[in-house]
């Protein structure tokens, strides 16, 4: 079996869920007898390193690839696919891939899969879907623009309330064309089932849309698990946040949180965040941050960026983990890794998060309310029988190599069919 990865980020430039699990299955895969894999990455043509459609191998590698690229973010059309194609060509050309995965579209932009099927008409294309972008055109966040209300279904007319430069009749024709081209596709993967249901539910369907959880990496040895109970402090009060400080992800709703419980006179409690780009973000919310932290200053401590490779020591320096995001996520890798690390999870009640921890190693509350979040962070301090419980409701994180044989039989199951169904879909 050979198979091309595509993935819109070398993760050498950019650190992110597609990213890792991209080159987690390029590096699975190239372990494997039998199997050959290559993974090529764009690289966004205004960071002046390529031209577009060029093609050039990652120094010091024989299988990892860069292409100059970028795609408009209406339709997520190459701006320039006659350049994209050539890079191309001399790429399928000398791997001549048995399947083509791609792990995320943007930059590529969408057209990249018809190019595809069209450049290497037996080899079978997938796509990984991450995230909502084919299904909202507000950064894939499925939140309403204006008054940041959660979403349930995308349709032509409420998209076009959200970008009221757009038309209803254009929302509908981008969303036909995204739908007529990933429907085309051989198979298509979601970490979660809340995604593949949400896409069904806004019309894009695939008689093949499978659920496999992101695998963590190799370095994540299962055999170790065992001593990270040993790590948790007597008291259980430790809390931690672990991502980027945006709107989106709830930081801010978990500073109120603690702002909340210091009111009450709570303080036998401490929180660590862990994440950067704040000054990327709007001011309002820069201000919101800087007042709630103030405020809460002696509780919570703000760490910073964080690098994979500290993720134990920054792990076991708390007893649970907060993931108090205010849209609807789809599978956050950081939930597997609190479980690897035996924390158990305090999440909002909502999408992908409430999937993968109600019930199986986590407790949900009410999204967006810092006086749910407030509550059960007072009911977990010093809880060591909860503590305990939601320790025994987790399941074994998925590991790299099992995500890949997951993948394997996907691969396998296509490969023996014909392509009639795309022929049929893009004629």
């Amino acid at each position: 079996m050979r198979v091309l990865y595509l993935v819109h980020a070398h993760q050498s430039f950019s650190v992110g869920g597609a990213e890792n699990a991209a080159f987690s299955l390029f590096n699975e895969l190239q372990a494997q007898q039998g199997s050959e894999s290559w993974i090529l990455c764009a690289v966004h043509t205004s960071r002046g390193l390529l031209g577009h459609g060029e093609l050039r191998s990652v120094e010091g590698t024989e299988r990892e690839y860069l292409i100059g690229t970028e795609c408009d973010w209406f339709r997520f059309n190459n701006t320039h696919i006659p350049s994209l194609r050539r890079g191309l060509q001399r790429l399928l050309d000398h791997i001549k891939p048995d399947v083509i995965h791609l792990q995320h579209y943007s930059h590529f932009g969408i057209d990249v899969i018809p190019l595809l099927q069209t450049l290497c008409p037996t080899a079978k294309v997938v796509v990984t879907l991450h995230e909502y972008l084919a299904i909202c055109m507000h950064n894939g966040q499925m939140v309403t623009t204006q008054q940041l209300k959660l979403c349930n279904k995308s349709t032509p007319l409420a998209c076009s309330m959200c970008f009221p430069e757009r038309s209803a009749q254009e929302m509908f024709l981008r969303h036909h064309y995204i739908k007529t081209i990933l429907e085309s596709c051989d198979a298509l993967i979601s970490p979660s089932d809340f995604l593949i249901q949400r896409y069904r539910d806004c019309g894009i369907d695939h008689e093949r849309f499978y659920m496999i959880e992101n695998g963590l990496p190799p370095q994540f040895e299962l055999a170790r698990q065992a001593k990270y109970r040993q790590t948790y402090s007597k008291e259980l009060n430790r809390f931690s946040y672990f991502g980027q400080l945006n709107l989106y992800k709830g930081p801010l709703v978990l500073l109120k949180a603690a702002y909340l419980l210091q009111e009450r006179d709570i303080t036998n409690f401490t929180i660590h965040i862990h994440g950067a780009n704040l000054e990327h973000q709007p001011a309002d919310f820069q201000e919101q941050f800087a007042l709630f932290h103030d405020k809460v200053k002696d509780r919570v401590l703000l760490r910073g960026s964080y690098r994979q490779v500290d993720m134990e020591s920054l792990m076991i320096e708390s007893d649970w983990m907060v993931i108090p995001s205010i849209w609807w996520e789809n599978s956050p890798v950081v939930i597997q890794e609190a479980f690897f690390y035996q924390r158990p999870v305090l999440g909002s009640d909502i999408g992908g998060t409430a999937e993968k921890i109600d019930g199986r190693g986590g407790i949900t509350f009410a999204a967006r309310s810092e006086s749910s979040l407030a509550a059960s962070m007072e009911r977990c301090i010093g809880n060591a029988a909860l503590h305990q419980g939601l320790v025994g409701e987790m399941e074994q994180p998925t590991t790299a190599n099992s995500c890949l044989l997951q993948h394997l039989k996907i691969y396998d199951t296509i490969y023996s069919t014909s392509n009639s169904t795309r022929e049929s879909l893009l004629t």
